[in-house]
């Protein structure tokens, strides 16, 4: 058991599940590049998970080896169960991404803090507050707004992509909802590895069903792009958001992460010239108020065994 104080274990909660999204947010930028290198988002999306879960269990391996061991029981429910979900959510993203375009799945995709905050109650005992539901409220309009006001790409909504779209929410709530139940029974460390390998089984088998082939990087800084994008946001970024999750409320750590398109805003209008509308400015008003609202009336979670 921590010997920290429940406030100290909220704090460093809320400030992984922000750092993971940091991380998350500059999947943009990688992926904009991996694609002006001949490499495909199919690729990408099964590629990404192998290079993370890899660097994971090496890492691990050599620093703390024991941290790795989990029962049998905790091994199939975590591999089978967390694996399923992080795998269905990869392969909705992506077919999102595909049908609609990045502006509509990132709108559609934070629909999961709403989700997040309406099933932890009867299914964690995690009930939120009145002020919680009204910051979860602000944080997701406030995405909308960003999205909305993006300059260079309209969003789509059309049958197929609202479906991939809130199929990514419904998975992305799902998975999250999952950590927050494993990572204080297994532990963070297991959790991550073992349902970031068990989704990458699912996606070697429906990524080639899907979309044929794969392609491999064809250069060397293809692939070392390509290394970074899963070290960042794979082997850092799941790592934080599964150890938030053994220490605030599934519905913080889901607020918290709604940060994630701001951060992949800014980027794009710094990096890659694609700026943003005075209304989705605004849109990051709302979500820097929601975040930092939902930081400081963080409640601890349950601590880790």
């Amino acid at each position: 058991m921590s010997g920290r104080a429940p406030g100290d274990r909220s704090l460093i909660g809320t400030v992984e599940a922000l750092a993971a999204a940091c991380l998350w947010g500059s999947s943009g930028v990688f992926a904009v590049r991996l694609l002006v290198l001949g490499v495909p988002p199919e690729s990408v999306a099964l590629l990404r998970p192998l290079i993370g879960v890899a660097l994971l269990v090496a890492g691990f391996s050599i620093v703390r080896p024991g941290l790795l061991r989990v029962s049998g029981r905790g091994l199939v429910v975590i591999g089978v169960g967390g694996g399923s979900l992080v795998g269905v959510f990869q392969i909705a993203y992506q077919s999102s991404i595909d049908a609609a375009g990045v502006p509509t799945t990132v709108a559609l995709l934070y629909l999961a803090p709403a989700l997040v905050a309406a099933v932890g109650g009867p299914l964690l005992g995690e009930w939120p507050t009145a002020r919680r539901l009204t910051l979860v409220g602000v944080t997701v309009a406030g995405v909308w707004l960003t999205v909305l006001g993006a300059d260079a790409v309209e969003p789509r909504f059309g049958a197929s992509s609202l479906g991939w779209g809130i199929a990514g929410a419904v998975s992305y709530a799902a998975y999250t909802l999952f950590g927050r139940y494993a990572t204080p029974r297994f532990g963070s460390v297991p959790t991550v590895v073992y349902s970031t390998a068990g989704a990458c089984l699912v996606l070697a088998v429906v990524v080639p069903a899907m979309a044929g082939p794969m392609v491999l990087p064809s250069t060397s800084r293809a692939w070392l792009l390509l290394a970074v994008f899963g070290a960042l946001t794979i082997a850092g970024a799941q790592f934080l958001f599964f150890d938030a999750l053994g220490r605030v409320q599934a519905s913080t750590a889901s607020v918290v992460t709604a940060a994630e398109p701001v951060v992949a805003a800014l980027l794009a209008t710094a990096l890659l010239d694609q700026g943003l509308s005075p209304l989705g400015w605004l849109g990051i008003a709302f979500v820097v108020v929601g975040v930092a609202g939902v930081g400081m009336t963080t409640r601890p979670g349950a601590p880790e065994p």
